[in-house]
Parts: structure tokens; C-alpha cells; sequence
């Protein structure tokens, strides 16, 4: 089902109207065939009975509840050209390409496919390998009209066992359609408009153009209802289209949708979704120039951009991910890059270096050069999700190499440390492992000036998906006359484990500013997640713990420290194991302390 959308979205979107004042639209349609309409599938496509055995389609179009999957795209050209493969296309040939030819190389520039073998998927869907495409498109002659066939892709087979026939052997491709001697034609015109309401497909309005994909008796045997598929294809479609589904290109992108049984099941946001919301945020990135540009050296030449974005983040539990993230390949926290060419479409997500703690996560984009396309297209296998270096030759193999070295060697800050080995409490443990409990769980700094009882402070949790709003915001500046102190940088980052004196620790700066001297009070505690935190400890329960200031002057002990202002400190606490850490500093000035 994951091939099923990225296929038909790919063919959707290489056939889009790039001038067109409306974005694209995607739907995909599960639903059985009305009982009024039923009498006219079985008539109209009811097989010759030779190949009946072959296809099953006459028993399925003979059963009561014949279901469907309809791939329906709108704002898209249609399926255009000459109708026989043996006529000279002089403009377009998707016709010929879509429904009588298989293997042909793209024709449309910077397109998602490549060798026209994607297209199978439609009859692998479908138990008796049959699907209906029904589609309007420009002429030569610059009239608008409605193109119908029946296909259906089954086993060769031979005649020897029908006794009044010649033996002679068949394909195992059938059409149903207009038959014109020895080929078959589409319905044209209005007799095709007529027939596909006769049956049921969704029509065209006035002017408008595109393509009706009809899939005959789908295989949902993976699913105990409809709605389930339903919901998977919706999840699909975000894992599979984020890119080419952001509101901010306009015009330009793919507005998809998912109906079954008359119910509309949401495809996810992918800005507003996690995990997808950070390969979202690398890919803004990377486009707006905020990020790397990877190179190859030797020949010297810039393959793309790329960008990672990394998170704290509440651990998911075990088999808690979709699924249709784990048939993208992310059945987990996040810490894989998303790879994408010209169309902008899911190649692949390229995993990376497991971080050093499970609160951690990352998700990156790498976008190839438009310069490169055809290289970057011509490695992908048929199921256009990979990069395959083996399948080049020469300075293009070179760049597929070099283009998973580069990624590689940008994901070096991430990987888990180990080997070396602390103790605490007389027992060894592994600072790798320490840190899968320990790392990264201090978060950003905020300030909260409106707080009544200080004059400046920095506060952070560990937090995960779903934080508090506010998360991430720019601290208030506070007036001159009051201490402010600050988590230095991206405190969500800077945050770091550390080892001292046998223990794991956590260290974060701060900068302290206004009039000094300032008295610093650092408050730590369990943090609970959602921003809230620990206020009293269960009995008996550890608690973190201050360790020290580290200052210009020297090291301060305990919960408190005078500094200069402006200053930079380091704090460093003594955390509890496989817990979030909440670390408050607050800031007063001196003489007003007691």
C-alpha cells in the first residue's frame, strides 16, 4: 500500500497544471458498488470466457458487494495523446505510455518517474488485476474530452483447451473498450462520460480535467474494516507527500484526501505531526538556505543541500509509532535523514547514528541539486525509494557514494558514546549507557519576568512532544533596573552530560546580566513532563542535586552563588537516572538578597 500511493501521488503530481490557479488535488476512495449501478459492471465488463478463469473479474463483477479503490486527481492534465502505440506522438504520449506501454523513460522534466514499471502496483492492488482509467484531457484540436478503457494484467496463457479455437498463445493484457479490428480503443466523448456514470465514477465538472484510477476488488485482507485501510492510507500519504503538501507553496502543492464509505478520514498535518513536524522544519531550512551544502571533492562538484533538526523528546514506547511510519522506516523516534530530488517526493528515509540518550531525537532533510537530477533519478531502483550507486557508472557513481559519505559525516555529533566507564554509588556503569537514561534532558531556558516573587530568572524542563505553550519562545527582556539571567545559545542544545569525579552530571551555561552584583539560587527537581515538575519527592526517593558553580572567579558549593554582572556561569547538577531533569535559576540583585 506504501508503493500503492507513492506511484499514483508520483503520477498525479509529474501531471499536474503548474499554471493552474488551484493547488492539486489527491483523493483516494474506497467504496462498493451501488446496488443500481452493479447490473451495468457486470454487463460491460463480463470477460470472453477463455480468459475468465484467468482473471476472475467476471465472478467479481457479478458479486453483491464489488468494492472499489479509486485514485481520483483533479488540476492535473489527463491522460493526452494519440491512442495506438503505432501512431507518432508529435506532442504528448501519456496515453500510450500509461495504458499500452510499460518501461518507457520519463518524458516530463524533473519528474518523479523514471522507467514506467511503478505502475503495476495498480493491478498488484487489485485481486483480479484489473483496473478502470477513466480521464479528461486537451485534444490536439483544443476541445476538452473524456477517455474510458477496462485493463486487466494477468498470467499468459494459451487457447489448447477451448477444442472449436485455434491454439494460439495470449499476453494475458486484456482491454475493455471501443474494438476496432485487431486493437482496442478508449471510449471517447460523451459515450465515455455516459459509461462511467452508468458506473458509478465520479464525474468531471464543466472544463475540468485529470484522471479516474478505478482498482477492482482491492486487497485489504491486511485490515479488519475499510476504515482501518482508510486510516493508513491517510498516515501513508503524510509520511509519503509531506514535502509537496505545505501550505506555503501555494498554488504548488498537493491537497490530498482519503474517503471510505462516505467518510472523510483526515490525512495528519505534517507541520503540526510528530515525528514529521522536524524533517518538516530541516527541509525549511535546507530551502531557505539555512543549513549545508554537501560537496563532492573529487570531481569537484556540489551534490545538494541538507539540514538536521533535533528535539527532546518523551520516548516513544515500543510499538507505539504508526504504521505507516514503521513501512517508511521510522517505527521509532526519529533519527533519520529524509532524501529527495526535484519533485520534492519521499525517496527514502536514511537512517543514521542512534544518539547518545533515548531523549533525544533528530530528523534531517537532504535535497539534491536540480543540476544533478538525472543522476540522482537514474540510481533509484523501480520503486523509485532508494539511491543505488551499483546501477552507475563513472563520476555519477561517484556522487551516490559521496552523497551518503557527506550525509554520514554530518551525522558524526550524533552518535551514542561508549567505552567509557564511570562509577557512582559503588557500582560501575557505562557512561553510554548513563547517558541513554541522563543525556539531553535539560531543555530551553525561559524567562518569566512576570514572576512576583524574583526580578529575573531562566527555567527548563526536559520536555517532549506536546509541550506547554511558550516552549521555544524568546525570553521577555527585563528591565534595566533587575538582574536577567539566561540559558546561553540554544539552550535545548547547549544542555550536555559530562563526567566528573566517577559521577554523570548535567552541565548547562547561563549568562547573567543588569545591575551587579547578582545572587544566583538554582532550584532543581523531577521534571514530570508537559512543563510541570516534582514539588514534593515520594519518601525515600533520590532528588537531583547542585553540585557547584563554576565562575570567573572560582567555584561556588551549593544552591547559591554571588557573580559580577555581566557574567557567564556553569552550573552542574547531580541528576536521578532514567529521569527528566527540571533546572530554575533565579537571579536577585545582591544587596537586595537575604
Amino acid at each position: 500500500m506504501t508503493v500503492f500511493v507513492r506511484e499514483t501521488a508520483q503520477n498525479s503530481w509529474d501531471a499536474r497544471l503548474r499554471d493552474a490557479p488551484v493547488p492539486t488535488t489527491y483523493r483516494l476512495h474506497l467504496t462498493t458498488v451501488a446496488p443500481t449501478h452493479r447490473p451495468n459492471w457486470q454487463r460491460l465488463l463480463s470477460p470472453p470466457v477463455e480468459t475468465e478463469a484467468h482473471l476472475g473479474v467476471g465472478r467479481v463483477v457479478r458479486t453483491p458487494n464489488l468494492r472499489l479503490l479509486s485514485v481520483v486527481d483533479r488540476g492535473t492534465k489527463g491522460l493526452g495523446g494519440p491512442t495506438r502505440a503505432d501512431e507518432l506522438a508529435t506532442d504528448r504520449k501519456d496515453w500510450v505510455s500509461f495504458v499500452l506501454n510499460v518501461g518507457e523513460k520519463r518524458d516530463t522534466d524533473q519528474g518523479g518517474g523514471t522507467y514506467g514499471y511503478g505502475k503495476a502496483v495498480l493491478y498488484r492492488m487489485s485481486k483480479v488485476g484489473t483496473i478502470l482509467v477513466y480521464s479528461r484531457t486537451e485534444e490536439p484540436d483544443g476541445s476538452i474530452a473524456s477517455r474510458l478503457i477496462g485493463i486487466a494484467l494477468g498470467e499468459s496463457f494459451d487457447s489448447r483447451a477451448r477444442a472449436d479455437s485455434d491454439s494460439r498463445p495470449f499476453t494475458g493484457r486484456h482491454w475493455w473498450g471501443d474494438v476496432q479490428g485487431d486493437h482496442v480503443e478508449p471510449l471517447r466523448g460523451s459515450e465515455a462520460d455516459t459509461v462511467a456514470r452508468g458506473l458509478g465514477l465520479q464525474p468531471f465538472d464543466d472544463d475540468e480535467t485529470g484522471t479516474t484510477l478505478v482498482v477492482l476488488d482491492p486487497d485489504l485482507d491486511d485490515f479488519d474494516e475499510p476504515a482501518d485501510a482508510a486510516r493508513h492510507l491517510a498516515e501513508t500519504i503524510a509520511w509519503q507527500l509531506w514535502p509537496i503538501m505545505l501550505s506555503e507553496r501555494g498554488d504548488d502543492r498537493l491537497v490530498p484526501d482519503v474517503v471510505a464509505g462516505g467518510t472523510s478520514f483526515v490525512v495528519p498535518d505534517p507541520a503540526e505531526t510528530y515525528p514529521l513536524e522536524l524533517f518538516v522544519q530541516a527541509y525549511r531550512r535546507q530551502r531557505d538556505g539555512d543549513g549545508t551544502v554537501l560537496e563532492c571533492g573529487n570531481p569537484r562538484r556540489k551534490l545538494g543541500r541538507f539540514a538536521v533538526e533535533q528535539d527532546f523528546v518523551v520516548p516513544m514506547a515500543p510499538g507505539s509509532g504508526s504504521l505507516a511510519a514503521e513501512c517508511a522506516g521510522v517505527p521509532e523516534d526519529p533519527h533519520h535523514i529524509c532524501l529527495m530530488r526535484s519533485p520534492e517526493l519521499v525517496v527514502k528515509y536514511f537512517k543514521g547514528p542512534e544518539t547518545g540518550s533515548i531523549n533525544k531525537a533528530y530528523a534531517g532533510v537532504f535535497r539534491a541539486l536540480d543540476e544533478l537530477d538525472d543522476v540522482y533519478a537514474a540510481a533509484e531502483p523501480p520503486t523509485h525509494d532508494n539511491w543505488v550507486d551499483e546501477q552507475l557508472t563513472g563520476h555519477d557513481r561517484t556522487f551516490i557514494r559521496t552523497t551518503f559519505r557527506r550525509i554520514r559525516d554530518q551525522l558524526d555529533g550524533f552518535r551514542a558514546s561508549a567505552g567509557v566507564t564511570t562509577s557512582r554509588a559503588g557500582s560501575d556503569m557505562a557512561l553510554g549507557a548513563a547517558s541513554s537514561f541522563l543525556g539531553g534532558i535539560v531543555a530551553a531556558a525561559f524567562a518569566r519576568p512576570d514572576d512576583p516573587a524574583t526580578t529575573g530568572s531562566s527555567t527548563g524542563t526536559a520536555g517532549g512532544r506536546g509541550a506547554a505553550p511558550g516552549a521555544g519562545r524568546r525570553p521577555t527582556p527585563a528591565p534595566r533596573d533587575r538582574i536577567r539571567v539566561v540559558a546561553t545559545g540554544d539552550a535545548a542544545v547547549d544542555a550536555a552530560v559530562d563526567e566528573l569525579d566517577g559521577r554523570v552530571v548535567l552541565v548547562q551555561d547561563f549568562t547573567v546580566s543588569g545591575p551587579g552584583p547578582a545572587s544566583l539560587r538554582a532550584e532543581v527537581s523531577v521534571g514530570l513532563g508537559e512543563r510541570s515538575r516534582e514539588d514534593e519527592a515520594p519518601a525515600g526517593a533520590s532528588r537531583p542535586e547542585v553540585l557547584h558553580w563554576t565562575t570567573a572567579d572560582g567555584t561556588c558549593r551549593g544552591d547559591t552563588c554571588v557573580v559580577g554582572s555581566p557574567a557567564e556561569v556553569r552550573l552542574v547538577v547531580l541528576p536521578v537516572p532514567d529521569t527528566l531533569t527540571d533546572i530554575s535559576v533565579v537571579g536577585e540583585r545582591a544587596e537586595a538578597s537575604t
